[in-house]
Formats: C-alpha cells, structure tokens, sequence
C-alpha cells in the first residue's frame, strides 16, 4: 500500500497556496469587485497622487477590508505617491524589481515587495527605469488582478505619457481625470481632453470622471461651477475633492486624518466609477 499524502500540510512561502492573512489573520483573500482605475492628470500639482491614494482607501472603507487596493506609480520618472502614502510601512522593492520576480502573481510576493497605508492599502513605487522586457502597465493590471487586488495606477501628467497608452486603450479600465480648481488648470482642461478624444474616441471621455482638486481655501467654486456648466456633459460626471488641511500639508496622508467632507468626497468618486 502506498503511503497516504497529507493534504493539510502548510504551503512553503510563495507557493501558489501560500495563504496570506488580512485584518490581523481573520480575514480572506477575495477577488476586488471594482475593475483597475487609472488616475491621470491634466498637468503637474493636479492631485494625482492624492485622488489615487485616496480612492484607494475609500475602496478599503467601503468594503470594510475585504477588498484589498494596491495603488501603483505608473508616473513616467518615478512619483512621490510612496512618499505621501506608506503612514505604516515603507516598500522594500520598486515596480520593476517586482515584476523581475519569479511569481509576480502571487499575493505573498506582492505583500513582501510592496509598501502599506495604515488602513491596509498597498503601495508600489517605480523608478526612472523602463520596465522589463515585454512587460506594460496592461500585464501589471494582470499580475495584480491574478493575486485578487483592485489595482489604483497613478500615472500623474502629462494626459499623453506613453506608458498610460495601453491602459487608456483598454476599456476595462476606469478613468479619472485630475485637475486643480483654478483657472489656469481648468484652462489646460478642454486642449486634454479634446486630445484624449482625438486619440482614443469619445466613448473614453464619456466614461472618465473628471476630478476638480482644491488646493486653496474658498477659491475653487468658480472653477467648479464652469467645468460642471461647459464640460460636464463630455464625462460621466464632475467629483470635487474639498480642500482639506491635511492634503495641503505636503507630507504623510492618513485616512483618518483627512476631514469627513474629504473622505466622503472619495467615497462618492468610488461610488461614481464603479
């Protein structure tokens, strides 16, 4: 008789069964409900970063930690979204040494390259480098998707980075369109849009969300009101992120920290691209 196997046996670190705990090792692994969404901006200081890292946390809140968000810089040169977004732990590897791992598919490999937000949220840089031979920003949605995340890209300004191309043309993807609430930048708003049109057609545009970020107290209303009168009826709808003092501080973003308006704000940007 041949010997019996044991079936129960605990997987070794990064097997394709290798179990990986959430909410303090009570909770499961479940595949995210919302497809990937790509958050681009208009120009620089548009509140890229902070919209991406900021959806991120809504979709943590909304889903009471079931889903698991990772937020990935998807920038041209490398952005600052680690540097703004890692309140609990910094990431130990960039995009590109992730995707030169063995298994970048596996859930433990991403949790063991990547950096954490305080609410759960993963965080992946990038460096100035190009990524590995034959990899886009397509495969990484692939790869993340595989390990059952809900994938938030960063891909900052300008609104024509090559790197953003594939995932704008794929139409599985959200989109959300950032820019500040002045107006200089929402001048910059209708030449990138109409570009965005030009290339991809309108069914992208129809689809995007545009997202008004105010960065000065009291002075975006008018700016608000103008892209909700003349360009309102070219996206699937207008989101305005308040000014929080805790945005405008330039340093560490915590969840918790961010005013109930603003959380709200990013709750209701969820809610509209789902």
């Amino acid at each position: 008789m041949s010997e019996a196997v044991e079936l129960s046996i605990t997987a070794t670190p990064g097997a394709p069964t290798d179990p990986v705990p959430l909410r303090g090792g009570q909770g499961r692994l479940v595949r995210a409900a919302l497809p990937s969404v790509l958050v681009l901006g208009t120009a620089g200081s548009s509140g890229a970063s902070t919209t991406a890292l900021g959806l991120a946390a809504a979709a943590v809140a909304d889903s009471d930690g079931d889903i698991w968000p990772i937020v990935v810089d998807a920038t041209l040169g490398g952005g600052d979204v680690a540097l703004r977004g890692c309140d609990a732990a910094k990431p130990v590897s960039t995009l590109q040494e992730w995707l030169d791992t063995a298994h970048p598919e596996l859930a433990s490999t991403v949790q063991a390259c990547t950096g954490r937000t305080t609410t759960g949220v993963r965080v992946l840089p990038r460096s100035p480098d190009p990524l590995p031979r034959r990899e886009t920003l397509v495969s990484v949605a692939r790869h993340l998707e595989t390990a059952g995340l809900l994938t938030v890209f960063d891909a900052g300004a300008p609104v024509t980075s090559r790197l953003a191309a594939p995932l704008l043309a794929d139409p599985r993807v959200g989109l959300a369109i950032t820019v500040a609430a002045r107006p200089d930048a929402v001048n910059r708003l209708q030449p990138a849009l109409r570009w965005l049109d030009e290339q991809y057609s309108e069914f992208l545009i129809g689809d995007a969300v545009i997202v008004l970020t105010e960065q000065v107290k009291d002075s975006g209303k008018a700016s608000v009101d103008h892209v909700r009168t003349y360009l309102g009826s070219w996206v699937r709808d207008v989101v305005t992120i308040p000014f929080d003092v805790h945005l405008a501080g330039g340093g560490i973003i915590s969840w918790h920290r961010l005013a109930a308006e603003t959380r709200d704000a990013y709750l209701r940007l969820l809610g509209v691209l789902r």
